[in-house]
């Protein structure tokens, strides 16, 4: 009940007899306190006595109940927090939460839903404990039973580190997230192709009419189209070469009805469940020139359509068997296959680790962190004489793709198909459809050839449109645009 200052209290009386009402006199008792931070005997305000408190011995401040100004926050005395968490206690509470979420009932049938709101648990932990991500992506695989090699597959020195690295960028509770849990884990259905705005894309509107097609001069070329060489110099004869798993024809392959005695040794010059062994490489490269007579003349060129090296796994691979099987190829190529130019582009296993393309996007030390790779590579294509020097600049800078412009009119277009395919990467910034801008180098080309009349090929090592598995949906409708 509310008690005015301006009006009379009654009190009923208790007693008989006793006085029945009280009037309050106009004036406050000042005698109660000694000291006040006003005048307590006007009636214009309340009065202010000066309290002090006989625990702390502090006089409470005038500023505490000053009614023309009331304080809004307590700036003094704030609520704690709890302590800044280490980087373990991160990994064990978000190991936690995502064993919550998985028997969570909330989420009833919605495995989808399960999969995004974990896949957010493991994003603050990228984000706040990166240290740890390849820690958290071991746990989840042993526990859900993923693979019965977690460590070697997961771990801080094969493909852990790429997943922190993902999906601390990645979107992982919308369109990203979506495709990843449909992608890899089939516990969402595929997002729909997002709508593409193309305007301002071309840098002219198409020809209309189009251009009369070019005569034929009627001079044929020789051409010669390579692929998938996949060379495996760590090839063992007389391993076996009808192995139950892994890469057959090594020294550790096996044939589980029989482990210790090869079943079918490996041959010298490989088989079909193998690698090519260098015998094998060598023997087709020089079957070529005398079955396609260019012992004497060689080819007008070459295109290398990617996959250099074995099937390793990533962990039995590195930057230096990389390169080794860069520089041996391209070696053979050009000392066997004559002095025309060969023209490659990448292939999904042509880096470490394997299927692995970081977009520049990414920024700083990790959009360059396969820098290594294109500078490498371009500078082998450079120093073998198949590309000029501005094809070396564009393959250095547009992660070695590249444009040549050849004598006869014709242009190669090398893309690196890798940006455009599901590679982990590229699940970052999904709604994009060109996030690395190897489309836009596409189109760019493609504009420069059609203003000056040439005719392009275009060479890549996965399909660059869709196949029902491996392009990306938007980057393939962008592609469909062109």
């Amino acid at each position: 009940m509310w008690l005015s200052a301006v009006v009379f209290a009654s009190v009923a009386a208790l007693v008989s007899g006793q006085l029945s009402a009280y009037t309050a006199p106009g004036a406050f008792p000042t005698s109660l306190y000694a000291k006040y931070y006003n005048n307590p005997t006007a009636t214009s305000e309340q009065p202010q006595p000066i309290i002090a408190d006989p625990v702390n011995h502090k006089v409470f401040p005038y500023s505490l109940t000053d009614p023309s100004h009331i304080p809004q926050n307590d700036t003094i005395d704030p609520n704690p927090l709890p302590p800044v968490a280490s980087s373990s206690k991160l990994l064990e509470q978000a190991i936690a939460q995502v064993k919550s979420i998985s028997v969570n009932p909330i989420f009833g049938t919605n495995q989808c839903a399960r999969c995004q709101a974990s896949l957010e648990v493991a994003k603050f932990l990228a984000l706040s404990a990166p240290d740890q991500g390849p820690n958290f992506a071991v746990a989840l695989c042993e526990h859900f039973n993923y693979s019965s090699s977690c460590e070697t597959n997961y771990g801080s020195l094969n493909l852990g580190p790429i997943f922190t690295q993902v999906l601390s960028f990645a979107d992982a509770g919308g369109y990203d997230g979506q495709l990843i849990c449909a992608q890899f884990l089939g516990l969402c259905s595929y997002p729909d192709t997002l709508p593409l705005n193309i305007t301002g894309w071309f840098a002219k509107p198409k020809p209309n009419p189009l251009p009369a097609p070019k005569q034929p001069s009627g001079e044929r070329l020789k051409v010669l189209h390579l692929s998938d060489l996949h060379i495996d110099p760590r090839f063992a004869n007389g391993a076996e070469a009808n192995c139950t798993s892994g890469l057959c024809c090594r020294e550790n392959a096996y044939n589980k009805l029989s482990p210790h005695t090869p079943l079918l040794p490996a041959p010298r010059f490989g088989y079909f469940l193998c690698d090519s062994p260098y015998s094998l490489i060598t023997a087709v490269l020089e079957a070529i020139p005398p079955l396609a007579g260019t012992e004497t003349t060689g080819f007008n060129f070459t295109l290398y359509t990617g996959d250099l090296l074995a099937h390793d796994p990533n962990n039995q691979q590195s930057r230096a068997y990389t390169e080794y099987s860069e520089v041996v190829l391209f070696d053979l190529l050009k000392r066997v296959l004559g002095p025309g130019p060969v023209y490659a582009t990448l292939g999904n296993h042509d880096s470490f680790p394997v299927d692995i393309a970081p977009s520049y996007s990414l920024g700083g030390e990790l959009g360059q962190q396969f820098g290594w790779l294109y500078d490498h590579i371009t500078a082998l294509w450079n120093y073998e004489g198949w590309l000029p020097e501005d094809s070396v600049e564009l393959s250095r800078a547009h992660y070695a793709a590249y444009m040549v412009k050849r004598t006869d009119g014709l242009r190669i277009i090398s893309l690196n198909t890798n940006l455009c395919t599901s590679n982990y990467f590229n699940y970052i910034n999904t709604s994009h459809p060109d996030t690395s801008g190897m489309m836009r180098f596409l189109t760019d080309e493609l504009q420069d050839a059609e203003d000056a009349g040439d005719r392009a090929w275009i060479i890549g090592h996965v399909v660059s449109g869709w196949d029902g598995s491996n392009s990306l949906f938007n980057p393939t409708n962008l592609f469909y645009q062109m």
